[in-house]
């Protein structure tokens, strides 16, 4: 296979569930010299492995890394922090094809772990869509849960937490994002009492703002001076994650100095999902599709004190829709948002004066059509035909600003249109 018909190849397949036995036959030989970090949760996953695989590389450790993803698989893999081999990919590709075929979370993840097999890597973090998929990796000192939150279907955060602490395994140290909400930090606590998991969980009080721009910020962790793309304490826990997850990775043999740690941190750029690519006009992408990170996103535009933009939103799927529209129009996840009664839909000060719904590639129009009808209760929302007419109308709408989220599938068509122009 040439790189693009591998990349094709990935895309295609249908998602579903792989056994552990499905998966393991699917590993070659060199993987079991691998040691892996698991990264799961709703929130905050790519951001976390990022930022652990950019410390590994200033340590000088031969690692990999695996985000999951709307981009192409080419685009998702790095080895010491540049993007995997081509060929090295594209013979992945040719093997897994022609063996038993692999769910598309399965199949990545496998092509993943053969590509760092076959590179000689020490060490591999990799994301986790499905937890369950970690049990089949061969060695996993150090694993991570991050942010635990509504996920737009009908599972509770209780069912959501024991997904993800599938991650965990005996006498390993799994890391978990501050903050948790009680109801999600007590099932994480038991899962790893009953697997012989140890628990790090870092203090909220040792996160420690030290500066704030308009969209960045500076904060302390426990003596490790982090600076972040955007403000708010999602991502001040992130940077605390990759922290400890550093200090866990020490514990377990691994040398990782503070000197790395501080490197680490302040060579990733983007250390969140969200992405500046204009101060003047403001235009902001999210791949946000959660009621959890539509939440985090409002609160980072309150507190920036950003007003008057327009949005375009583009989601997948219909199920969750009316907790996604609540949160980002009054920042309150659906379990806050019953706590408060006094919130009513539409009565809320946010930063949006329009909203545009469109349809993300490959979606249903009709969906997008009862989508706008219910963004209604919430904003003064349209529905459009393209992305492309929706930057057009958000333009002549207002020149204060931009978001567009919903999906990464939403926020990379407009990024390409957007760059382009």
């Amino acid at each position: 296979m040439t790189i693009e018909q591998a990349n094709q190849y990935f895309a295609a397949l249908p998602d579903g569930f792989a056994s552990t036995e499905q998966l393991r036959a699917a590993f070659t030989a060199p993987v079991q010299k691998v040691q892996f970090v698991g990264v799961a949760g709703t929130a905050g996953k790519t951001v976390t492995a990022r930022l652990l695989a950019a410390i590994l590389h200033a340590q000088g450790i031969h690692a990999g890394l695996y985000h999951a993803g709307c981009r192409p698989l080419s685009e998702r893999i790095c080895i010491d922090d540049a993007p995997v081999d081509e060929g090295l990919l594209a013979l992945t590709a040719d093997a897994l094809s022609a063996a038993e075929a692999l769910p598309q979370d399965a199949a990545e993840l496998a092509a993943a772990a053969n590509c760092f097999g076959a590179a000689g890597c020490t060490l591999a973090v990799v994301e986790l869509p499905d937890a369950g998929l970690a049990e089949a990796l061969p060695g996993m000192p150090v694993c991570a849960v991050t942010s635990v939150g509504p996920d737009g279907v009908s599972r509770s955060v209780e069912r959501l937490a024991a997904l993800a602490a599938g991650v965990m395994r005996k006498e390993s140290i799994c890391v978990t994002a501050p903050e948790q909400p009680k109801s999600v930090l007590s099932e994480l606590i038991v899962a790893a009492g009953k697997c012989g998991c140890e628990l790090v969980v870092p203090d909220p009080e040792d996160i420690t703002f030290l500066e704030a721009e308009k969209f960045a910020s500076k904060v302390d962790y426990g003596g490790y001076t982090v600076p972040l793309a955007f403000l708010g304490r999602h991502a001040a826990g992130s940077a605390a994650m990759a922290v400890e997850l550093s200090l866990a990775l020490c514990r377990k043999g691994f040398d990782v100095t503070d000197d790395a740690i501080l490197e680490g941190l302040a060579a990733v750029e983007n250390r969140s999902s969200i992405r500046v690519i204009s101060q003047r006009p403001l235009i902001i992408l999210d791949a946000c599709r959660t009621p959890q990170q539509a939440a985090a996103l409002l609160r980072v535009l309150n507190m920036a004190k950003v007003r008057h933009m327009s949005a375009i939103i583009g989601l997948a799927e219909e199920e969750g829709a009316e907790a996604f529209f609540s949160a980002l129009e009054t920042g309150l996840t659906p379990e806050e948002q019953k706590k408060d009664k006094s919130t009513m839909p539409g009565m809320s000060e946010n930063p949006f004066d329009k909203v545009y719904l469109v349809t993300p590639a490959g979606g249903d129009d009709e969906m997008t059509a009862r989508l706008t009808e219910k963004a209604k209760y919430h904003f003064d929302a349209e529905m459009c035909t393209s992305i492309a007419e929706a930057v057009e109308l958000a333009h002549a709408n207002t020149r204060r600003g931009l978001l567009v989220c919903g999906g990464e599938a939403a926020a990379l068509e407009a990024a390409e249109l957007l760059v382009n122009n």
